[in-house]
């Protein structure tokens, strides 16, 4: 079992609906800023979509999370053996610490931690990330 020693910096994740919504997140732990994005395809997109006052979560509360997950010890690849996937989820995270860069990426196959995960960053932003 690896264990990290060193700071984490930053965070990049992803998640692509190849028919739906697509998110991605960029949390920065130095400065302590998050930058979120949501894109909706034509057929879920509303022509104007009212604006709503999030409820946002600590980015320290955040950073424990992602200790406890144990991010940098996920398989790079989770994938299903079998068939061709058309419609579904792809999703990645790129976690940048002092020494080492961790990568993880997968199409409709999850690490356990993946449904935490998914809640740690909806309490941090206060948008959906499914």
């Amino acid at each position: 079992m690896m264990k990290v020693k060193e700071t984490i910096n930053s965070l990049i994740a992803g998640i692509d609906g190849f028919s739906g919504i697509s998110y991605k997140i960029h949390v920065d732990f130095f400065r302590n800023t998050f930058t979120v994005f949501e894109w909706k395809n034509k057929d879920n997109a509303l022509p104007f979509t009212p604006l709503e006052r999030k409820r946002i979560g600590s980015i320290e509360d955040f950073k424990n999370e992602i200790y406890l997950m144990k991010i940098w010890e996920w398989e790079r690849s989770y994938r299903k053996e079998e068939g061709i996937i058309l419609d579904g989820k792809y999703w990645s995270i790129k976690l940048n610490t002092k020494g080492k860069v961790y990568e993880s990426e997968g199409i409709e196959c999850f690490p356990h931690d993946w449904e935490q995960f998914c809640q740690a960053v909806e309490k941090l932003t206060g948008l959906p990330f499914r």
